[in-house]
């Protein structure tokens, strides 16, 4: 049985490529058109179709362990984080080498914020590789997901050397790249930290919170006229991105353009300030887990910080509470276009604006796209029809205005 790395509910998941039934039993005939649906809705990222037909392919075949995984992967993103470790103890009770079962454990507890537990559970995911056929570039995620614990624990020697191992197994891991850099930097390494910013970014150069960390190393080193590109281009297509605009006006203040400079910083708060706002955003949603606008605001804080990956996660919270909304599907699209998924983002809002076309903000995060697609003309048509549904809407008649 192998196990492939894939996003499932914009979560790193470890899934089952191909499974084998356990102790030799057999899927009764009636389970198995639930089943291929419901591995076709985990495919979709389709949340509450996935978790309606695990329980049908258990009414036929209680325990199965691909419908328990299934169950775990859907609780876990649900935020039941306990529901989700009973689900996944229970894959491992009846197949003890079933792929990807200790690593999401792993994630759930990381997700839960309990990370010495999650080391212990990609541990075991790594011991099960010893023995299972893995490939080199699964065994990195589950280094590099390590490292995420141990940074957040603050082992700092401990989270360098998984994400070193995680390069060594993939030497293009952007993610394990990136997470060298935020050690190296906090160890006051900047030269070192920008080299590993660089090569994330080379690997992954539709990423915007990597391109962030380059423009921020080079300000840091004092390289402010090499920043300056960088920056701008994270605020261009980023705008509520606080930290872009600060450093951005840092560069342009040390390089003489004072004025524009400190137009910059005064869209800023204060890189203190934004931290106290994420800290008191995500005590509101331990507070109120099933509040979609605690999840909501804490994704806005994260992106604003270059958080991505988590506000993704954030951001998917709340549409599990609230699926379909507008706002969120919109602000989704947007994120998707930060960390890179141009042909996600365009999927996603030309659905948006064809389920309600009177939409005026997923016509403007449209022609964004299309921009970035160097689709001059179906980004002005966009931003008319923005400006058609809200004439008030100062963003898009500022990128109208650039066009001409």
């Amino acid at each position: 049985m192998k196990c492939c790395m894939r996003l499932v509910f914009g979560l790193l998941l470890l899934t089952a490529c191909r499974q084998n039934p356990p102790d030799s039993a057999q899927l009764p005939p009636q389970a198995e058109p639930f089943l291929r649906q419901m591995q076709q809705a985990l495919a979709a990222q389709q949340l509450a179709p996935a978790l309606a037909l695990a329980d049908s392919v258990e009414r036929y075949a209680p325990g199965w362990p691909e419908a328990l995984f299934v169950r775990g992967l859907v609780y876990m993103q649900q935020r039941r984080h306990e529901a989700a470790a009973a689900a996944f103890r229970q894959v491992l009770e009846r197949q003890p080498h079933y792929p990807g079962a200790w690593f999401n454990l792993g994630q759930n507890a990381a997700l839960a914020r309990r990370y010495r537990e999650a080391i212990g559970y990609y541990r075991n995911e790594l011991k099960l590789a010893e023995e299972v056929p893995t490939s080199p570039q699964t065994r990195a995620a589950v280094w590099a997901q390590m490292g995420s614990a141990y940074e957040q624990l603050a082992r700092d020697d401990s989270a360098r050397a998984a994400y070193a191992q995680a390069l060594r197994l993939d030497s293009t891991y952007a993610e394990a790249h990136a997470g060298l850099s935020r050690l190296l930097e906090r160890a006051g390494r900047y030269e070192e930290a920008l080299r590993h910013a660089e090569q994330a970014m080379a690997l992954a150069p539709a990423r915007l919170d990597y391109r962030y960390r380059v423009g921020a190393l080079l300000v840091q080193l004092g390289r402010f006229e090499e920043a300056i590109p960088y920056l701008q281009t994270v605020v261009q297509y980023w705008p509520g991105h606080d930290g872009a605009a600060y450093n951005l006006g840092r560069a342009l203040i040390a390089t003489g353009r004072t004025d524009v400079g400190q137009r910059y910083l005064a869209r800023t708060d204060s890189l203190q300030k934004l931290t106290e706002k994420l800290l008191h955003a995500r005590r509101r949603t331990e507070l109120q887990p099933d509040d979609p606008d605690a999840w909501s605001a804490y994704a806005r804080l994260l992106m604003e910080a270059g958080y991505l990956d988590q506000a993704y996660t954030a951001l998917q919270t709340a549409l599990t509470l609230v699926p379909g909304n507008l706002a969120l599907l919109s602000n989704l699209a947007t994120l998707q276009l930060a960390m890179g998924d141009t042909t996600g983002a365009l999927k996603g809002l030309q659905l948006l604006v064809r389920a309600d076309s009177s939409f005026a903000e997923g016509w403007f995060n449209l022609g964004v796209v299309y921009a970035m697609l160097g689709d001059t003309g179906a980004a002005r048509a966009a931003w008319q029809r923005t400006l058609r549904l809200n004439p008030e809407h100062e963003a898009a008649r500022a990128y109208l205005g650039r066009l001409q």
